[in-house]
């Protein structure tokens, strides 16, 4: 370990091998770091904080901090980061709200500049969060997702796998896995998130039967339980449509997004 002297690490925090702790940075007890993680100066990180393994984390972040919930009465939870995540600077993410419970980021995630994860949130794994992005209470964001710019999501929004969040988008309801909103608030799905399904190896069959998957839930004019139905009727052999399949069967505390 290389921990600078005038870093202030509490003797209960665990930190793993090569972990390295910046000048005027902060751990407090009940702390555990990952294998190789790289603490900048002037970080604070706050007890019930689980930090993966090769994670770098940049001057300015304060991770585990107290959830901004009026519910909260200081019962014990947690915040987990997963392996490999970048966390950069000024970003703050909050332990969860509720005894035992926990906000979750995945491993290969990167969080650009002053964005804000809020206490309950689950994100998952490599997934991008761009400049001033922020999370509302109870949201998720599912793995490989793109959340734009100035980007904000209300509580309890689910934002699916594969997502592309335009920036200085506010998202008031569900946006499907694989699909694309940009723009304003409330704005509509406006199309299939082709590239980033491309770049993330999905192959020439799926992304076809997901363009296909596309025009049965927002260009045919059906309900959502009827496009579903005809999904699983004829394209619930690809797993990348099962996905968005399960997506739209479970409930929904925030509706789902709308089709342009």
């Amino acid at each position: 370990m290389d921990i600078n002297k005038s870093a202030e690490v509490d003797p209960k925090a665990e930190l793993g091998n090569g972990v390295k702790i910046g000048p005027f940075t902060v751990v407090e007890g009940d702390v555990e770091i990952g294998v190789g993680t790289e603490v900048h100066p002037n970080v604070v990180i706050r007890k019930g904080t689980r930090i993966g393994e090769n994670c770098r984390i940049y001057s300015g972040a304060v991770l585990g901090g107290e959830p901004q919930d009026t519910k909260f009465k200081g019962e014990e939870s947690f915040l987990t980061i997963g392996n490999g995540t970048i966390i950069r600077e000024c970003v703050t993410a909050h332990r969860g709200s509720g005894e035992q419970t926990a906000t979750k980021i995945g491993s290969g995630c990167m969080l650009m500049v002053s964005t804000h994860v809020a206490h309950n949130c689950v994100v998952g794994d490599r997934v991008t969060m761009a400049n001033l992005a922020t999370l509302g209470g109870f949201s998720q964001v599912g793995d490989g997702a793109f959340v734009g710019g100035l980007a904000g999501l209300h509580q309890f929004v689910r934002v699916g796998a594969y997502v592309m969040v335009g920036g200085g988008s506010v998202l008031m309801e569900d946006v499907p896995p694989y699909m694309m909103v940009t723009g304003g608030c409330r704005p509509p799905v406006c199309g299939l998130n082709r590239i980033g399904i491309m770049r993330a190896g999905f192959s020439s069959e799926a992304r076809s039967a997901l363009h296909k998957a596309y025009r049965i839930l927002y260009k045919q004019g059906r309900t959502i339980e009827d496009a579903v139905s005809i999904m699983k009727e004829q394209l619930s052999e690809f797993e990348e449509v099962r996905v968005l399949i399960d997506f739209l069967d479970k409930k929904s505390d925030r509706g789902i997004s709308a089709g342009r």
